[in-house]
């Protein structure tokens, strides 16, 4: 899985939350008939048209379940030291220390923490979200479309992985960095046959999905951020073990909080809680990157 950037990264202007993560269209998240759809205390979020009851998740309903952002205003030069950091890290002879020292920046300076980390992928945990409602075996609504995993039946898993993200990804700038993860996380999450099957998705798959769909979103942000620094590396080894580095030392972090999030349990993972897991385990995650010593 190749690196998104392309380009120098955000500037120290640009807004912590784009506007795209505030708002915009949601999903719907509706048991299926045949489907025993586990319904629940989901509180306001519950639709009931008179048969069953659909779930709305929204960019809005993810911001406010984060809440107010913890810093209202970083460092004018807010990118400097983490992408200084990261550059050594990307050079010859740079170390893991280097990049965890850009972490530990990039989190304290750069990404306002972990609640501004989560608040920035408000588009990714949306789409996340209906990523479990639907490995739970309900349909998601989008726009005028659903999907369910009956309807993948007599694709190969590759085409089935790809209708998923394709139906999830948000119709915004946020949509090809959440495609990527989802196909990431499934890639790596099903069981490597040519022939989908809707009965692969296990508590246990299910739990190895979000994490590594988190790892993702949270990894695709750091190289955003990071920009040109990520280039400094001169050769394709550098980069690959960088990436590999990189997302190895973010999914240990978003597995453990996962873990905490959900008491050890995969089946504790619904589409009634796994907002609030989601948020966390981005959150707590980049939050610990600031415990990292200099």
């Amino acid at each position: 899985m190749g690196t998104s950037a392309s380009s120098r990264g955000p500037k120290d202007k640009n807004p912590l939350i784009p506007p795209w993560a505030e708002g915009g269209d949601g999903l719907s998240i509706d048991p299926n008939s045949d489907s025993d759809g586990d319904l629940g205390d989901v509180g306001g979020d519950e639709v009931n048209d008179g048969e069953h009851n659909a779930q709305e998740v929204d960019n809005n309903k993810v911001q406010q379940e984060i809440g107010p952002p913890d810093h209202t205003q970083l460092p004018q030069k807010r990118f400097k030291s983490a992408r200084q950091a990261f550059g050594r890290y990307a050079s010859a002879g740079g170390t893991t220390s280097d990049l965890r020292r850009s972490l530990k920046s990039y989190a304290k300076k750069s990404s306002g923490s972990g609640k501004g980390a989560s608040r920035r992928l408000a588009s990714g945990i949306t789409a996340g979200s209906g990523l479990v409602g639907m490995m739970r075996g309900d349909s998601v609504t989008v726009g005028n479309q659903s999907l369910s995993l009956n309807d993948l039946q007599g694709l190969t898993t590759d085409q089935a992985i790809d209708r998923i993200a394709s139906h999830l990804a948000p119709d915004n700038s946020d949509s090809d960095s959440v495609r990527i993860a989802m196909n990431y996380a499934l890639e790596e999450a099903l069981p490597d046959t040519q022939d989908f099957d809707p009965a692969s998705f296990t508590d246990e798959v299910i739990q190895d999905a979000i994490s590594c769909y988190l790892t993702d979103l949270i990894f695709q942000d750091v190289v955003t951020g990071m920009g040109e620094a990520w280039f400094k590396a001169e050769v394709a080894t550098k980069h690959h073990k960088m990436e590999s580095e990189l997302r190895e030392l973010i999914k240990v972090i978003t597995q453990q909080e996962m873990d905490k999030a959900t008491n050890g349990n995969p089946s504790d993972i619904t589409k009634h809680n796994i907002r609030k897991i989601q948020i966390e385990a981005i959150s707590k995650t980049v939050d610990y990157w600031e415990k990292f010593n200099d």
